[in-house]
């Protein structure tokens, strides 16, 4: 294979994933009601840098990781993949068995949490809050971390191994950046979308993530047994 094939095979496997860890409803939530709140500005861009430092931070840290590790040999499958596509199948196959169960209370705590913490809160607690959320997402942290490593095991450069996790990072970042885009665009008539969604976004967040997280726990599973990993499957 050549490196343009190469290239788009890698961003046909991983970009799915980045899609996926943009699912976060917790942090779309927090994100809808700080760019719906009187001190937008300051405040998404709070969000925003909050979630981004901690996702950037977990990029950095698998990259150096994952380029440690030999690649795997031509034409052979790659184990190591398998592992970890695997593990990543697992964990969200087990996230969304247990969001799938009823949790009224949960998401009602979880709802009431997220409101009454920012009512009054200053710019530094949505960056601190944004940047919590964002550390403790276990579903987008297991898609991002196979995609990561498929990046680095891939036989492409550097030059464009980067710009490939700088896209998987910044689809990843979509749920805080596009709220303050839309409400940039549309003014006072953006709230009422914005608090619309929101509304939306709290009253089915366990659904949501319980469907893309058994989705992709699918996807993993099937990325594993396939052929450029255990091999399982041609």
């Amino acid at each position: 294979m050549n490196i343009g094939e190469d290239e788009i095979a890698l961003l046909v496997r991983v970009i799915p994933l980045a899609i996926g860890a943009s699912f976060t409803p917790s942090l779309l939530g927090l994100q809808l009601l700080s760019t719906s709140s009187s001190k937008w500005i300051r405040r998404s861009i709070a969000v925003a840098t909050g979630s981004g430092s901690a996702f950037l931070l977990a990029c950095i840290l698998l990259t150096a990781g994952f380029a440690t590790l030999p690649k795997p040999a031509l034409h052979s499958p790659d184990i190591v993949g398998g592992i970890v596509w695997s593990l990543a199948a697992v964990v969200l196959l087990g996230v969304a068995i247990w969001l799938f169960i009823p949790h009224p209370d949960l998401a009602r705590k979880a709802e009431q949490g997220l409101t009454k913490r920012i009512a009054k809160a200053k710019t530094v607690t949505f960056f601190a809050f944004a940047f919590a959320l964002s550390i403790k997402d276990i579903t987008s942290f297991a898609m991002l971390v196979p995609a990561i490593h498929d990046v680095t095991a891939a036989r492409i450069p550097w030059w464009l191994q980067l710009p490939t996790i700088l896209l998987v990072y910044i689809l990843a970042m979509v749920p805080v950046l596009l709220p303050p885009v839309w409400r940039l665009i549309r003014g006072e008539k953006g709230n009422v979308q914005l608090t619309r969604m929101f509304r939306y976004t709290m009253d089915h967040q366990f659904q949501i993530l319980g469907v893309i997280a058994a989705i992709f726990a699918l996807y993993c599973a099937l990325i594993a047994i396939g052929p450029n990993e255990f091999a399982l499957i041609g």
